[in-house]
């Protein structure tokens, strides 16, 4: 082996700044790289390295933050020893390699570590745990983008809060930056692009390909048209140009990267000024040269799975949300969307022995208290406008005292009014399931669902409650999203009642009876109470549901009619002036030619909503065969029964 001796001359950098970094020096050499990191002290800085004096070597000088072999693919301080130098000489020392101000300020910000920290929340705040995010920087041109991950994916502990490490490094030497990337067609880019093409018909653009390629850009038309200057931006920096890499990097390479300033500036004579994809910093409006970007330009994706369910996408960024120049230390919070299971901000139970009953069909749902109480519109939502019943199955949510005596529950109901109050039968009880997240538990395994069937002792059909459960479950930590266990799906369902076929139509009134439980873990009869409205209100403990089911036959084979008769629909004719026209069939609609079709909407419930008419057309088009402002002149005329309504 042979000596070879680097020196470098960083006279020209400040005392004051030599300090700043160290510096690493590396030597390539046989398909080997090996590198020293020195200290810059009185303006020197030296190494000694052992090669082969047979072989040729090259030699980069950069920051310490870089690696050995990034070095060589950055555009620095680089110079080469060949064989024909050491002259049968066992030692050989070069002649220092100046380091200039330029260089010394370029290679503090290289390599920088760069570190996001966020929160996953749901819209109203409350936190994701146990989501995966990632950070993706972004690059596109033309109606290409890249999009590749930065640091490690991370993930979201019990409040929702998440970090992500990582270092990037710049100037890049083109072919090599473009080597580690893959495009993609972007439809975001696609959609802006093609517009603003159409404006100049004598440029014929091939259709977009997955493969990025410019080379029709040679063949733009000339002259073109005038259109106002772009406004200047900060000059790239450019620096002396690398020899021309390995044939190996760049055989079958689509595009090459050095030649985009050229055929930007082909494109820019051609296409018309578009401030709005200058400000999207879209290429060829917007000067492009990623290579030499020190700071990464961010979006994120958020996935969760559930419970072992498979993973949802919960935070989708796309390019038009790209955070360009992100500091070194970025903060964020991204709001997930309504495929994320998130720990939710329980309102406190309310005080005493009590029950309060707040909604239906969803929590908070349809409100109790917005419900019609009394006459006419009793137990119907929205009363005295749309005045909708309920059917089927309904959800009843509400609330349990801090210290409710009810181990388990039932359901009582009563016409009415009545108080002729009974049981609901089992038929009309089906299970619940509710979901908890556990905080001790690793992930993934963090999301549990547990049901909570209907339960028969005797002839009563009973729900067990969830501070039964809770007790019956330990550990004591339950309501601790941070340490223990949080409930975050159907926390407040206290019943689920199926009313299709168990229930006859008609207005009913519901309430909540508790039992302790007994040691044995049964109710126990002797402790049935009434709950107690919360508040000392009855009320809070009284629902009143206006019941209208349907009922449906089996389907009609080859049409999408519902086999119902409340409400009921469907056409008895459709005529082109004195032409009937048959079902499927088809006529050429003349000019000024009558258009009558003969229909019916009943529902004898009266509860039926609205009815509507539609005629299909055309590629989509749609036209409301009941609104003038559609067909112009229209005669709505009752064949029979009525009135035909609004």
């Amino acid at each position: 082996m042979s000596v070879l001796n680097l020196s470098l001359d960083a006279s020209q950098i400040a005392a004051s700044d030599q300090k700043q970094q160290k510096v690493r020096i590396a030597i390539q050499q046989g398909g080997t790289t090996k590198s020293q990191v020195v200290a810059v002290e009185g303006g020197k800085a030296a190494a000694r390295f052992d090669v082969e004096a047979k072989q040729a070597a090259q030699i980069a000088v950069g920051p310490e933050s870089a690696s050995e072999e990034d070095l060589f693919h950055m555009q620095t301080l680089v110079t080469s020893v060949s064989p024909q130098q050491w002259a049968e000489k066992n030692t050989l020392t070069l002649p220092a390699l100046v380091l200039t101000p330029k260089w010394w300020s370029l290679w503090l910000t290289w390599c920088r570590d760069f570190t996001i920290s966020g929160r996953v929340v749901c819209a109203d705040g409350s936190p994701v745990p146990g989501a995966e995010v990632h950070a993706y920087d972004v690059d596109y041109f033309w109606w290409w983008s890249s999009i590749g991950q930065v640091g490690p994916t991370a993930i979201t502990d019990a409040s929702g809060h998440f970090s992500i490490k990582f270092r990037w490094c710049c100037y890049w030497w083109p072919w090599w930056w473009w080597r580690l990337r893959h495009w993609r067609l972007e439809p975001l880019l696609i959609d802006r692009i093609r517009p603003v093409l159409a404006l100049n018909p004598a440029i014929h653009i091939p259709e977009p390909d997955p493969v990025p390629s410019l080379d029709w850009v040679a063949h733009l038309p000339q002259p073109v048209p005038v259109h106002p200057p772009l406004p200047t931006h900060p000059v790239v920096p450019v620096l002396p140009v690398r020899p021309i890499p390995e044939p190996a990097l760049t055989a079958g390479k689509a595009l090459d990267p050095s030649m985009l300033p050229a055929l930007q500036a082909k494109l820019l004579a051609a296409l018309p000024h578009v401030p709005e994809l200058e400000r999207l910093r879209l290429w060829p409006w917007f000067p492009w040269a990623p290579w030499f970007d020190c700071t990464p330009d961010i979006i994120f994706k958020v996935t969760q799975s559930c419970a072992g369910g498979a993973a949802k996408v919960i935070v989708n960024e796309n390019i038009f949300q790209t955070r360009w120049n992100i500091p070194t230390t970025l903060n964020v919070t991204l709001v997930a969307n309504r495929d994320a299971c998130c720990v939710p901000h329980q309102p406190p139970p309310p005080e005493g022995d009590c029950v309060l009953l707040t909604g239906v069909c969803g929590d908070p749902g349809t409100p109790i208290t917005s419900l019609g109480h009394t006459g006419a519109t009793a137990g119907y939502a929205d009363p005295g406008g749309r005045d909708r019943p309920f059917s089927e199955s309904v959800y009843v949510s509400g609330q349990f005292g801090t210290s409710a005596q009810a181990d388990f529950y039932e359901i009582e109901y009563t016409p009415h009014g009545a108080a002729a109050w009974t049981p609901l039968p089992l038929p009309a009880l089906e299970a619940m399931t509710r979901g908890y997240f556990d905080a001790t538990m690793p992930w993934p395994n963090q999301w549990f669902y547990v049901a909570f069937p209907v339960l028969t002792y005797g002839t009563r059909h009973v729900y067990m409650s969830r501070h039964r459960y809770e007790v019956l479950h330990p550990p004591a930590n339950w309501g601790n999203p941070l340490s223990g266990r949080t409930w975050f799906y159907n926390v407040n369902q206290v019943a689920s009642i199926q009313t299709s076929g168990t229930i006859p139509d008609g207005t009913y009134d519901f309430r909540i009876i508790g039992y302790k439980a007994l040691g044995s873990g049964d109710p126990d009869p002797a402790s049935r109470k009434v709950m107690p409205g919360c508040g000392g209100h009855a009320e809070n403990n009284l629902m009143t549901l206006r019941i209208d089911n349907r009922v449906v036959g089996p389907q009609v084979p080859g049409t999408v009619h519902v086999s119902t008769s409340e409400p009921d629909c469907g056409i008895n004719a459709v005529r082109l002036g004195a032409v009937n026209l048959a079902p499927c069939g088809a006529e050429k609609l003349q000019p000024n030619t009558p258009f009558e079709v003969d229909f019916f909407c009943t529902d004898p419930d009266g509860h039926l909503d609205h009815y509507e008419m539609i005629l299909r057309y055309d590629l989509g088009s749609v036209k409301n065969l009941l609104s003038t402002a559609d067909v112009g002149s229209l005669t709505l005329s009752v064949l029979s029964g009525g009135p035909q309504g609004p």
